[in-house]
């Protein structure tokens, strides 16, 4: 067991670290929190691309119904072209009836296509219309994204350099810790929302945690402030310290 200067010097040190981890933390939210401009642009370029691609998803839909319809019709066209030829050299009105009615069978068929076809054409011009705007739209916003997402690398670069110079003072008093305190500390922060090392505060005769402010048993501070052991919080299991004051 170590002895109390010892226990009271290392809990010191560990909340002074965790002030420091904090800091750390504190950095890694600012990369992530993307600036409000960068954001407002992001998502106009999310939007209009979701857009985009569904107008582009809806003219490849109906390019595929267009040649569909096209090469039938084309293939009909010449089936009635063949038998347009055929009818002229029959001899007998038996086969230029037969031949008649082919004919007119194809020639609805190839109508009720062209038909059809022609609102497809209509829309894929709309559509073109509408692509070659969003894309024009887009083209314009481009160069405003790029400047704001180089300004951010840049925050975030800055904003990295200082993490790496704090992190680096960090692990220099890191070291001085014992390593299974440290073990043990981390452990916990990562368990309990970056809070490993929590101080005990009085109010009158009541103890109370300071992370989760469940009152503490009046053994469990007492143990706190004699200072001869490690002592948990019963309730969130940080570790507990009596605070410079009482040092």
């Amino acid at each position: 067991m170590m002895k109390d200067v010892n226990i009271a010097g290392a809990l010191a040190d560990l909340y002074t670290l965790q002030e420091r981890d904090q800091e750390l933390d504190k950095i890694k939210e600012q990369q992530q929190q993307l600036p409000p401009e960068l954001v407002e642009v992001r998502e106009k370029w999310a939007e209009l691309a979701a857009r985009l691609g569904q107008l582009k998803e809806r003219y490849l839909t109906l390019q595929r119904e267009y040649k569909q319809n096209d090469l039938e019709i084309r293939d009909l066209t010449t089936k009635r072209k063949q038998a347009e030829d055929e009818q002229m050299q029959s001899s007998s009105v038996r086969e230029q009836t037969q031949f008649e009615n082919r004919i007119q069978q194809l020639s609805t068929r190839i109508d009720e296509l062209t038909e059809l076809t022609l609102p497809i054409l209509e829309e894929m011009e709309q559509l073109a219309e509408q692509i070659q705007a969003l894309e024009t739209e887009m083209a314009a916003i481009k160069p405003e994204l790029d400047a704001l997402e180089e300004k951010n690398a840049e925050r975030v670069a800055r904003l990295e350099e200082e993490y790496q110079a704090k992190l680096s003072k960090r692990e220099e008093m890191a070291a001085s810790i014992s390593a299974n305190l440290l073990r043990e500390y981390q452990a916990i922060r990562r368990a309990r929302k970056g809070i490993g090392v929590a101080l005990v505060y009085a109010k009158g005769s009541v103890y109370r945690c300071s992370a989760c402010s469940v009152q503490l048993p009046t053994h469990v501070a007492q143990r706190v402030y004699q200072g001869q052991q490690v002592v948990r919080c019963p309730s969130c299991g940080r570790l507990l310290w009596k605070g410079p004051q009482e040092d």
